[in-house]
């Protein structure tokens, strides 16, 4: 047997539905902050799914146009053909799937966002203090030799 809830977490005053309410407001933030990561992801999964169309039409297609070829000439015309159009939409689409790959690293990760306060801020840990000719000590002494 259920118990019926009281009249107070019928009215959203639980304690239980204001945990709710920050953990969906964390995740519309969340959505918000990674909102161009997403469309960029979505935009290249089209774009691949668009050239897998093209492809398999492209497939379908030799049957029928092979049936059209007469001569041996005729065939090397059509395979040159599926494959300088399969050339050109392979590398249409990557250089639109490289377009999409700006906003896939930069906004969320924070790549790239270095500001001039922090170049001023940075130590190099390499450099050496500068030494006087009093301050500096062979580390091998050579011996003078003796004539006899």
């Amino acid at each position: 047997m259920v118990a019926s809830a009281s009249r107070g977490e019928r009215n959203e005053d639980s304690p239980v539905h204001s945990l709710f309410h920050i953990y969906f407001g964390g995740l519309d933030t969340l959505s918000q902050t990674y909102d161009p990561f997403t469309k960029s992801l979505a935009r290249g999964q089209l774009e691949l799914m668009g050239l897998m169309n093209r492809r398999a039409q492209a497939l379908l297609e030799i049957p029928n146009r092979l049936s059209q070829c007469r001569t041996p000439q005729d065939l090397v015309n059509e395979q040159q053909r599926y494959w300088r159009t399969a050339y050109e939409q392979y590398s249409e689409t990557a250089g639109q799937m490289m377009g999409l790959m700006g906003p896939l690293v930069a906004p969320p990760f924070g790549f790239g966002a270095a500001t001039a306060e922090t170049s001023k801020d940075e130590h190099d840990y390499i450099t050496f203090p500068e030494q006087t000719k009093e301050e500096r000590v062979p580390t091998r002494r050579v011996r003078e030799r003796k004539v006899a």
